[in-house]
């Protein structure tokens, strides 16, 4: 007979370096924000601010992907708040710069509360919430966050790919400033846009897939690597189609 004491050889090593959504996320937010603040994109942004919306995805990003670093209700909640900036700069709702803004100053609030647990050694929440309702808020809000990158593909091909010709069409004479166009470029010749947004959507199916696999994972088993190359391919594609252009090919 065993028990729940029982020492188990079988118990992987805990996972020392991290390797999950977490890196994967981390470095594409970066790579991200790099190219679209370099050189390269400075006369996209000039030409057409509303190419901004790309300095919001990264930032978004970056957020979530750090907050896999740091297991605490307050940390996730924040990405959680980013997170919901994802589907309201997608759809076209509300300003680029603005939303810029806004994910700059959450991202610089995560960072801020991740430096204050660390350097009290506890989290903020510690005190006001059981272990059990923090290791549910814990993984959850990370699933809801997953959900939430998934909406940059969902928005653009069902919320506007479908309508973006005929606004484009009938906004050309008043600088296509109709409905969604207000504030988001058209993109419907941009192959990047669509391969990244459908890897990014599959990304996060897998991310899903992966964390219901673990669980809460208490004991900080290795992540599966699945989602992490995958992501790398999403990279690899992304800099590879950069020079592509689709202008004439979809109609």
């Amino acid at each position: 007979m065993t028990t729940d004491t029982a020492p188990n050889d079988t118990t992987p090593e805990p996972n020392k370096y991290q390797v999950g959504p977490g890196l994967g996320l981390l470095l594409m937010g970066v790579l991200y924000l790099a190219f679209w603040l370099s050189p390269l994109t400075y006369d996209s942004y000039v030409a057409d601010p509303r190419w901004s919306h790309n300095w919001v995805y990264s930032l978004i990003i970056i957020t979530i992907g750090a907050s896999f670093y740091q297991k605490t209700v307050a940390s996730r909640f924040i990405a959680l708040v980013q997170g919901s900036l994802m589907p309201l700069t997608a759809s076209g709702a509300f300003n680029a710069n603005m939303m810029t803004l806004t994910a700059l100053l959450i991202l610089i609030v995560w960072i801020l509360v991740v430096f204050i647990e660390r350097r009290r050694n506890a989290p903020l929440l510690d005190q006001r919430l059981s272990k059990r309702t923090q290791n549910l808020i814990v993984m959850h809000s990370l699933v809801v966050c997953w959900m939430l990158l998934a909406h940059m593909g969902l928005v653009f091909f069902f919320g506007r790919l479908p309508f973006e010709a005929q606004l484009d069409t009938i906004g050309t004479g008043i600088g296509q400033s109709l409905g969604f166009l207000l504030n988001l470029p058209p993109e419907r010749y941009d192959l990047v846009t669509y391969v990244f947004d459908i890897n990014l959507t599959i990304l996060a199916v897998l991310f899903g897939y992966e964390q219901f696999k673990l669980g809460y994972n208490l004991k900080n088993k290795p992540w599966p690597r699945i989602s992490f190359w995958f992501l790398w391919i999403s990279v690899v594609l992304g800099l590879v189609l950069l020079p592509v252009n689709l202008e004439g090919i979809i109609p």
